[in-house]
């Protein structure tokens, strides 16, 4: 996998360009797949080794409104699978590369969708276990039991530290003084929430800032312009 690896960190082209070209000289097997998805870190600054065009921008285009959901179908597919413990975790690009094989039959449509993985959020995949589901009704219920924690949360995100750790320190205290696995979740759920739109209230503000500055040096240069205008009549 030498070949590759140094392929991956000077090759010059697309990306698309690149994944047709390591299947066709490679082959179409899951160890490539799995070793590019691990490795792959995006294009490089300063590539050298120019990649031959195998798809036009419009093909790509094409295919991503073609075949895009299917590939994102599969990825989410196997990365539940192994959350849920249906596929062990060390098989996961094996057990997603098969699926994609049995999905999509040319090269190109392969290329594609190795394309499409390598370049996703959740690519290299990590496993994180089975999370925990439940109904509006129990989240309801939890949210209420835990009325008091929350509240603390929200003084938390009101409160003027500067620091991000001070933030934090005080929310896993906050977190460590609930006993039950349901109950933590929940009030780590509703300071997500909490802290996101805290963080959106102060952009919006910042925002409204700035548009008074625009306004009051648009006025300044209009007064200026008028004298400007005043002092040349004269």
């Amino acid at each position: 996998m030498d070949s590759i690896k140094q392929l991956l960190a000077s090759y010059k082209g697309e990306t698309y360009d690149l994944c047709y070209r390591l299947l066709k000289d490679y082959g179409e097997n899951n160890d490539v797949f799995e070793f590019v998805c691990k490795y792959y870190q995006g294009p490089p600054e300063n590539g050298s080794v120019s990649i031959e065009q195998f798809f036009s921008e419009d093909e790509i285009d094409e295919y991503e409104s073609v075949y895009g959901d299917t590939v994102n179908g599969l990825l989410r597919g196997c990365i539940k699978k192994c959350n849920f413990g249906i596929i062990e975790p060390q098989k996961f690009y094996e057990a997603l590369w098969t699926d994609i094989c049995v999905v999509f039959q040319t090269l190109k449509e392969r290329a594609f969708a190795f394309y499409y993985v390598i370049i996703d959020a959740t690519i290299p995949y990590q496993y994180l276990g089975k999370p925990l589901s439940m109904s509006n009704e129990r989240f309801k219920e939890l949210v209420d039991k835990n009325k008091d924690s929350i509240e603390k949360v929200r003084y938390i995100a009101r409160s003027k530290y500067t620091q991000r750790t001070e933030r934090a320190s005080l929310l896993l205290s906050c977190l460590d003084e609930i006993d039950d696995f349901e109950s933590r979740t929940v009030v780590l759920a509703q300071a997500i929430l909490i802290l996101s739109q805290g963080r959106l209230s102060r952009a919006s503000e910042v925002d409204s800032l700035l548009q008074e500055l625009d306004k009051r040096i648009q006025l300044l240069e209009q007064h200026t312009s008028d004298q400007s205008g005043e002092h040349d009549s004269e």
